[in-house]
């Protein structure tokens, strides 16, 4: 795949931005099973962020209390998710078939019409089955995890990046193609080392991509082509891993699968991906404490803020460089950050902030009436 030089990046500090609203813009993701809380961090910080246009969840078909009402009031698309057996043997026979875990039932459990895939692997089909009937749906398309992400500005609003075919979005520059759950299974199913070069790459999250219209489709059928290729093959479809689509996603754009895609660096497009930034943060924050303090880790990581947090609007310091004055994730160039995935991975300081209820991050995530 052509390596992209930063002038054609279109991201917060390259390439043209939008000079029009997101009313024709939609924001989908399978968000089946979680609590009024979860939404109203996602639906409510979206929709506060000016975002105008169209919302698509997947959600349970029996939704927890007050689900239902929330989304209805947010003016969401909930498509109900119908849970059926699946047509596969989850793991080719090798799992002790006592074995109850919640992981366990999730490989074992397969969603409507596409019993023949793993589950978390069928919001790839479903969504973009219900992009197709969407007749407003023309603009712009974000399809991301839902449970860890927010948004702190309006993803498809005036000045964002435009959007161009395919975006996909890089991790911290720690994470390559070489960690595991890309590794892994790619070279299990397919024999290629993305641990080398010439495949050795920059991790892309399978949690996050925008495309237009007509490019996210595209994006969504091949990936439901490639899993059900991997399904058929036993090398491919039987690891105990519920997270592989970040392989297959991986696999697809570095072999040239998804030539409509681009590929942009964290914290200069649409999505600031968190996740192994704020675990790096998280362990040193708890080994200086171990060291220093003479802590227990659990201690070290739950009770104590990150060094610099103070006054009503900080949680982290600013020689961090990740947030501005007010307690906001920003991108490279000091903006705020559209959409922030992973935020979960900065751990009990961040959740602990958010739960003392002040502060203008605070206010932008919880409505103030919920």
């Amino acid at each position: 795949v052509e390596a992209l030089s930063l002038d054609r990046i279109g991201g917060t500090n390259h390439g043209p931005t939008r000079t029009e609203g997101s009313r024709t813009a939609t924001v989908m993701g399978m968000a089946s099973g979680y609590g009024v809380e979860t939404y109203r961090s996602f639906v409510g910080s979206l929709r506060r962020s000016g975002f105008g246009g169209t919302i698509i969840l997947i959600v349970a078909e029996d939704p927890k209390p007050g689900v239902a009402e929330y989304l209805a009031a947010q003016n969401v698309t909930a498509r109900q998710m119908r849970v059926v057996n699946c047509a596969f043997d989850p793991d080719g026979g090798r799992r002790e078939r006592e074995d109850t875990s919640s992981h366990a039932r999730e490989q074992a459990t397969c969603a409507d019409p596409y019993p023949d895939i793993k589950v978390r692997w069928s919001r790839f089909p479903l969504l973009r089955d219900y992009l197709e009937e969407c007749q407003e749906c023309t603009g712009p398309v974000l399809v991301c995890d839902v449970r860890d992400t927010f948004f702190q500005r309006d993803p498809f609003g005036v000045g964002a990046p435009e959007v161009e075919g395919l975006h996909v979005f890089q991790e911290h520059r720690t994470q390559t193609t070489k960690h595991w759950i890309a590794q892994g299974p790619i070279s299990d199913c397919k024999g290629l080392d993305f641990g080398r070069v010439p495949y050795l790459s920059p991790m892309l999250c399978s949690g996050t991509t925008v495309g237009t219209r007509e490019a996210m489709l595209a994006y969504l059928t091949e990936m439901h082509d490639e899993m059900r290729a991997w399904m058929g093959d036993p090398k491919c479809c039987c690891n105990k891993m519920n997270g592989d689509d970040q392989a297959i996603h991986n696999y697809l754009f570095y072999t040239g699968r998804l030539p409509y895609a681009r590929a942009i660096p964290n914290r200069m497009g649409i999505v600031h991906t968190a996740g192994a930034q704020g675990s790096l943060i998280l362990e040193g924050h708890a080994k200086h404490l171990q060291m220093a303090a003479g802590m227990k880790r659990s201690d070290a990581m739950n009770t104590v803020p990150y060094l610099g947090a103070e006054g009503k609007d900080g949680w982290i310091g600013r020689e961090f460089d990740l947030t501005d004055e007010e307690g906001f994730l920003i991108d490279f160039d000091g903006g705020r950050s559209r959409v922030v995935h992973q935020f979960d991975r900065f751990g009990i300081p961040f959740s602990r902030y958010i739960g003392n209820k002040k502060g203008k991050l605070w206010e932008h995530l919880i409505e103030m009436d919920g």
